[in-house]
């Protein structure tokens, strides 16, 4: 690749990671349209830790936390209570689905990766999750702040789990009932980590699929944007090491030319994930991700036209 190849696609890569359009089917779909090959894995490997030190770099404190918790949880019993060490819990829960995903089907996956017209119609999947999320978590809401003849929103003694008729439960903060908002779970938890491992495939949005899963249970939104992101942390992680280990040959032997065309996508991927991260975090706080639904289902329609154009040509 060239130089400006590289800060283009890991421009695309920074903000597509976290935006919820899918990264890998942009990866797949840009180099598709401008006619250039498909990136090298060591290429790949490299942004994708670039946008792993972009999310670190907004939820250092959050991360810091929850490792914390969870460290010393293991080795004293008093502090597995606390909420740090919960969410530490259910992310690892969260996670397991795509590290089962991502050994077992890798090499079937990889394939995908030279098909554009698959990137598209997982993008259409993709619009249908974010769409499907918000319908259903807004009713959620909805229903529990007008109580739907549940429980009165009144003052309770202790911190006990109340549960309306939806068959949800409300958390308790300091004593009284928070209407509208759901916590996270185990359930909940592992159900979104099948939405994050369904984005091995190009085209389905990991940070989409993520988010979508838990408001379909209706999770708040800029929870779930929250626990999407710091989902992303060991998946990204894990991922890095496992593709790192298979490229270090081709990376060794690329030349002076291949460094700096990994440098260039590392940094471009780097501030363009800074800035989608605070993006969404700030979007998310008052705006649906209905607008990622269209913008899917517009960049699907594009993939078809042009690859049907290409094959009549």
């Amino acid at each position: 690749m060239k130089i400006i190849q590289s800060i283009i696609l890991g421009l695309i890569q920074g903000a597509t990671e976290f935006l919820p359009v899918s990264s890998s089917g942009h990866l797949v779909i840009f180099p598709y349209f401008f006619g250039w090959g498909n990136p090298s894995l060591p290429f790949i490997v490299t942004v994708h830790f670039a946008t792993l030190i972009s999310v670190a770099t907004v939820f250092y404190r959050d991360i810091y936390r929850i490792l914390k918790a969870v460290v010393l949880g293991i080795f004293i019993k008093a502090k597995r209570e606390s909420d740090n060490f919960k969410l530490g819990i259910l992310l690892v829960i969260a996670s397991i689905p795509a590290a089962i995903a991502g050994f077992l089907l890798d090499d079937y996956i990889e394939n995908l990766f030279s098909k554009p017209i698959a990137a598209g119609g997982f993008l259409l999947i993709t619009a249908f999750f974010l769409w499907i999320g918000e319908f259903r978590g807004k009713r959620i809401e909805e229903g529990l702040k007008r109580g739907d003849n549940s429980i009165e929103n009144k003052t309770i003694t202790g911190r006990e789990n109340m549960i309306d008729t939806l068959g949800y439960k409300k958390r308790t903060i300091g004593g009284k009932i928070n209407n509208g908002s759901i916590g996270f779970n185990a359930a909940i938890a592992i159900i979104t980590g099948i939405g994050q491992a369904l984005a091995i495939l190009p085209g389905i949005s990991r940070s989409g699929t993520t988010i979508s899963f838990a408001r379909f249970f209706g999770i708040k939104r800029d929870e779930a944007v929250r626990f999407s992101f710091l989902l992303s942390v060991p998946i990204i992680f894990g991922s890095f090491i496992f593709e790192l280990y298979h490229s270090l040959e081709t990376i060794s032997v690329g030349g002076s030319q291949a460094w700096q065309n990994l440098a260039a996508g590392f940094i471009s991927a780097y501030i363009a994930g800074l800035f989608a991260v605070k993006f969404i975090v700030f979007l998310t706080r008052k705006r649906s991700l209905n607008m990622f639904a269209v913008y899917c289902i517009c960049m699907a329609l594009i993939v078809f036209i042009f690859y049907f154009v290409n094959k009549i040509i």
